[in-house]
């Protein structure tokens, strides 16, 4: 068996769909605290000693930023060097309710089991699962039901994927910290000026935040750009994330490794849109979360011809500049794509013509190299240059 990899999981939010009372939560939010095996003593001993420092040994609680939100940076920056990873869910309940027509616990802790469940079994092989046993935590607790009915245990009862007794009352708390901060900036029941700055700190540390559920119309909802720079910004962000959401739908019971990578790469560029529009993210923090959750590291020039260049040849929008990548909002976005593009395509195209001419001399044009047919196109391409010159 390959190393352990464990997922401490916590929520938060409550079950009530009567948004209009008060202090009923917008969102529903799942955190797993991804954890190897070899690194679980070392945050363990880590925490204990933020714990020692900061809460005079008692349970490392969340609400401190709430109440010190200057105190709640500092620990976040202790916290941010540690080997884990996040993976969590954020859960929209009044377009659930939209959507759905859901009004109720049940049906709402069924959609839940289902939808974590298959996400989290197509993206881990292998993952042993440890959740806090309190009784108020109804979905952790429908959770584990739903994972037993459907894991299988070997001869010594232990399943590959599925809850298997590894606790951690240390990481449980790293994992309620995390559930804190994403409802600082997504829960109305929670919102807060500082979530911007929380979020910062610790960002590196997000391996994937699932924005559920998937319906490109709601999230163009919450999308509202500062910066209209033409009449055609909007139509460039609808197509954009219209686009990324129906390739997501269409490829997301797929097994293939890559296509689960170019899945999770489009889910960082949808988050990333939502929490910073206007800017790009550079490829090394792609890398970083893709190959947070595997056990293979792709490199660069695999993610961009692999990942990248596929999802382009599908007629997705991503756009790219020296910066990184992102999904484009206006003009300017697709103008940068273009730009860096044409800073290799158009040297190419006349390094290709410099090499046809010098054959042409050295033949009395006899022999054209671009007179095979499938180099039809690019001879239009360059003999059209050659015309305007």
């Amino acid at each position: 068996m390959d190393e352990i990899q464990y997922a401490f999981i916590d929520e938060a939010g409550d079950y009530r769909f009567d948004f209009e009372t008060e202090n009923v939560s917008s969102h529903f939010i799942i955190v797993a605290i991804l954890v190897k095996e070899s690194n679980k003593v070392l945050i363990e001993t880590e925490m204990e000693q933020i714990k020692q420092r900061y809460f005079q040994g008692d349970v490392i609680k969340s609400n401190i930023f709430d109440t010190n939100p200057t105190l709640g940076m500092q620990i976040l920056h202790d916290v941010r060097v540690l080997p884990f990873r996040v993976y969590a869910y954020v859960i929209d309940k009044r377009k659930k309710r939209e959507d759905s027509g859901i009004l109720y616990k049940t049906p709402f802790l069924k959609f839940l089991n289902r939808a974590i469940y298959d996400d989290l079994s197509r993206t881990f092989e292998q993952l042993d699962l440890a959740a806090d046993d309190q009784e108020t935590k109804l979905f952790i607790c429908e959770f584990k039901n739903y994972i037993r009915t459907r894991s299988i245990p070997d001869l010594f009862n232990y399943s590959t994927f599925g809850f298997n007794n590894g606790q951690s009352d240390l990481l449980l708390q790293l994992a309620k910290l995390m559930t804190g901060i994403l409802a600082k900036g997504y829960d109305k029941t929670q919102l807060s000026d500082y979530y911007r700055s929380f979020f910062n700190i610790i960002k590196n540390k997000f391996a994937a935040i699932n924005l559920l559920p998937l319906n490109y119309t709601n999230f163009l909802f919450d999308f509202k750009s500062e910066n209209h720079h033409s009449k055609y910004d909007e139509v460039i962000i609808k197509q954009a994330v219209n686009l990324a959401y129906k390739y997501i739908e269409k490829q997301r019971k797929s097994e293939e490794d890559d296509e689960k990578l170019r899945l999770d790469f489009l889910k960082f560029l949808l988050f990333n849109l939502k929490e910073n529009p206007d800017e790009y993210v550079y490829t090394e923090e792609v890398l970083d979360n893709l190959n947070a959750i595997r056990d293979v590291k792709i490199n660069p020039h695999y993610f961009r011809s692999n990942i990248v260049s596929k999802l382009r040849d599908s007629g997705l929008l991503i756009a790219s500049s020296k910066k990184g990548y992102k999904l484009p909002v206006c003009l300017n976005d697709l103008y940068d794509f273009v730009n860096l593009s044409t800073l290799t395509i158009h040297p190419m195209i006349q390094r290709i013509s410099k090499c046809r001419d010098q054959i042409l001399l050295a033949t009395n044009h006899e022999v054209d190299i671009l007179d095979q047919k499938e180099y039809g196109y690019l001879k239009k391409v360059i003999d059209m240059e050659k015309l305007e010159i």
